[in-house]
């Protein structure tokens, strides 16, 4: 009997090729979409950090019938209105209000941690601090280490900017041994003002009182004070850990600059400004072609994200808006004050 051998069937080098070729396409389609849902994810989260942020002020203001401050007896960051030297009030402290925040952002660990009769910081602009000036020293009573944790809730998923500033650098640090605390991709929107002249914003004879923001250095405000309507105010607006001028806000103490985000700002920084030089605070050592690229804002107190056409904002009625990033300066302006009495309109 003769036997017939079969000659197997196997795939040519073309067929395999074209196989290969086939699913690098498919690879190529699909890799986009899947960017995209990734983007949407963190897009959520951001939105829903902001609104957990959104019920812990609330929860807060029920129970304390106020807002926090958003900044506490800031020192040499600035100078204090009414006096040319800046060196008042004594006792500095260089806290935040996210600080009093923690146990409704279910952080009361941290918060029965934190010291809060201690400074949080001695960043300073003018000279170093004596001893008699600070309410106590960040290293030595623990408070340093508190604010350099990392909090999800403070932190946008799609900024892939620093965590930390990583020098000693007297502006920005929490001390001269000790670099700087957690950023925030979330702040207080406050009046400019707050950037440089303490108090100035709560003071009538220095900015009107129908200009003023939610949240000041050591003032506390409550719902009352916000006769625009609460749907119509912004109370914390999302920024990107990185930016060209100054450096951003951390979430645990105030240093030079880091006091907040200022939607009326009069150098028109307004939301996802990365372009033209003209458009905040122009000055030599300021590279324009550096004003181009993304990932970093074009200064301090600017509200921008990661996040593709806007970013996110968290509005006096507990809703989380995206806003688009060419909404007008003046509309800005307007909803970063509670008692103008402007109409907003649609944005």
């Amino acid at each position: 009997m003769t036997r017939v051998a079969v000659r197997k069937q196997a795939f040519t080098l073309i067929e395999l090729l074209v196989v290969i070729a086939i699913i690098a396409v498919l690879i190529a389609l699909l890799l986009p979409a899947v960017q995209q849902a990734r983007e949407a994810a963190r897009r959520t989260q951001c939105k829903g950090n902001l609104k957990q942020i959104g019920i812990a002020l609330h929860n807060y203001h029920d129970s304390a019938k106020l807002f926090p401050p958003s900044r506490l007896n800031v020192g040499h960051v600035g100078w204090s209105y009414g006096n040319p030297t800046p060196k008042q009030p004594l006792r500095y402290t260089n806290a935040s209000g996210w600080t009093m925040l923690l146990p409704n952002l279910d952080q009361a660990a941290l918060f029965k941690s934190y010291n809060h009769q201690q400074a949080a910081s001695w960043s300073y602009v003018y000279g170093a601090y004596a001893l008699s000036e600070m309410q106590g020293n960040p290293d030595t009573s623990g408070n340093a280490k508190i604010i350099k944790n990392r909090l999800p809730i403070f932190e946008c998923p799609s900024d892939s900017n620093p965590f930390f500033y990583e020098s000693t650098n007297q502006y920005y640090s929490i001390s001269s041994t000790t670099t700087g605390g957690a950023r925030t991709n979330y702040d207080f929107n406050v009046q400019y003002l707050e950037y440089y002249y303490q108090g100035c914003a709560m003071n009538p004879s220095c900015w009107p009182s129908n200009q003023r923001s939610m949240f000041a250095n050591n003032s506390s405000s409550n719902m009352g004070y916000c006769t625009d309507g609460s749907s119509n105010t912004a109370f914390v607006t999302e920024t990107v850990r990185n930016v060209w001028n100054g450096v951003p806000p951390t979430w645990g103490h105030a240093g030079h600059v880091q006091v907040g985000i200022a939607l009326d700002m009069p150098w028109h920084v307004g939301i996802n400004k990365w372009g033209s030089p003209s458009a905040a605070w122009p000055g030599p050592s300021y590279n324009p072609n550096d004003y181009v690229r993304q990932g970093r804002l074009l200064n301090w107190a600017a509200g921008g994200s990661l996040h593709a056409g806007g970013c996110h904002m968290l509005m006096g009625d507990g809703a989380v808006r995206f806003v688009n990033q060419n909404i007008s300066d003046t509309t800005l302006t307007y909803i970063s004050r509670i008692s103008d009495g402007k109409v907003v309109g649609e944005f």
